[in-house]
């Protein structure tokens, strides 16, 4: 058989050309398991040479699948692209999409203008959602879930039934940052939390009571700060040349820990020795800030991964084994904190 170059061509016309069943091209072209490398790599040569192009509005009149996975974030798109974390999440959400055959539609709402989500979730232009932003206030879970849309969440461990999440240990590693600060000495500890909305914040206060009241240390603190290097600095500022002057800092994220540094720096305090300081995410910044920050690296291209996972599983591509992951942290030690921690 042969077939000139177009676009016009149906799958029977592949199958014909590929010398394989129009079902086996489908599965092919779907990404879906069941071809073998050889088969897949002929029927692809074939849809190469004849410039083929699936309409993808068949496709999914005829399968009801999209291929396409939805990633929402209650931001404006500037504010993605500029976040320490968000990035690499949906960098590792999109590498694994496209071994699986899926797309990425990036899904953005300022505040609660969630209908053009919605619209596109009803109208079944995504198979599902995944979440790396989510907390417990946010409507649109339960209005995804209400459409009957496979939802999986990143850092926010809901209670809703059938709703799937991935987060990592926060909490431990608030506990872990926290007694390295009291095997050096230290007694007069704030927690520099961010925002009290934040799920991963609320572990992290949990993580460093916890510590705290093991030790029976009184006279602790937690304050709360947006994700910001200029607000962290000028709270930092009230405490730190205060009448009760903190001599450890431990700071929710690496950004706010940057303020906290930089203000030390201007009172002329040393740290560690004056003030010992901790972040959290291990940006990249964290390594070469003086002093190095002791931080927290979390596992963000596990975290995005099981999360797209997840969510083919929820799909019916893979077996399902849970909808509910932890994942470890680890603890950066470095020099911002004291050597007695070490």
């Amino acid at each position: 058989m042969t077939a000139a170059k177009n676009d016009r061509l149906t799958i029977r016309d592949i199958a014909a050309l590929a010398g394989v069943s129009a079902g086996t091209v489908s599965r092919a072209m779907n990404g879906q398991p069941g071809v073998g490398a050889a088969t897949r790599d002929r029927i692809s040569a074939v849809i190469a040479e004849h410039g083929f192009r699936v309409d993808p509005t068949a496709r999914q009149l005829s399968t009801g699948r999209s291929r396409t996975l939805g990633v929402l974030f209650p931001l404006h798109a500037s504010e993605v692209v500029l976040h320490p974390v968000y990035p690499a999440l949906l960098g590792a959400l999109g590498d694994a999409a496209e071994r699986a055959g899926y797309d990425l539609l990036l899904l953005t709402m300022s505040g609660q203008k969630s209908a053009h989500v919605l619209d596109t979730v009803s109208r079944r232009r995504v198979d599902g959602v995944v979440l790396p932003a989510a907390g417990a206030r946010d409507p649109i879970i339960k209005q995804l879930v209400g459409l009957g849309a496979p939802t999986v969440l990143i850092g926010h461990r809901s209670k809703l039934p059938g709703v799937g999440w991935v987060d990592c240990t926060h909490d431990a590693a608030a506990t872990e940052l926290t007694q390295l600060m009291i095997s050096g000495g230290r007694r007069s500890l704030v927690l520099l939390n961010g925002p009290t909305h934040v799920s991963a914040c609320k572990l992290r206060s949990t993580g460093f009571w916890s510590a705290v009241k093991a030790a029976g240390i009184p006279g602790a603190r937690e304050v709360s700060v947006p994700f910001d290097t200029a607000a962290a600095a000028a709270v930092a500022l009230d405490l730190l040349r205060g009448p009760n002057r903190p001599d450890a800092i431990v700071c929710a994220s690496d950004t706010i820990a940057a303020g906290v540094l930089e203000t030390a720096r201007t009172l002329g305090l040393s740290v560690p020795d004056d003030v010992a300081i901790s972040g959290f995410d291990d940006r990249s910044l964290a390594a070469h800030t003086q002093p190095a920050l002791t931080t927290v690296r979390m596992p963000l291209q596990e975290t995005g991964h099981a999360a797209a996972h997840m969510l083919f599983a929820m799909l019916g591509d893979e077996p399902l084994t849970s909808r509910h992951i932890v994942l470890p942290t680890q603890v950066i030690v470095r020099d911002s904190t004291p050597r007695a921690a070490r």
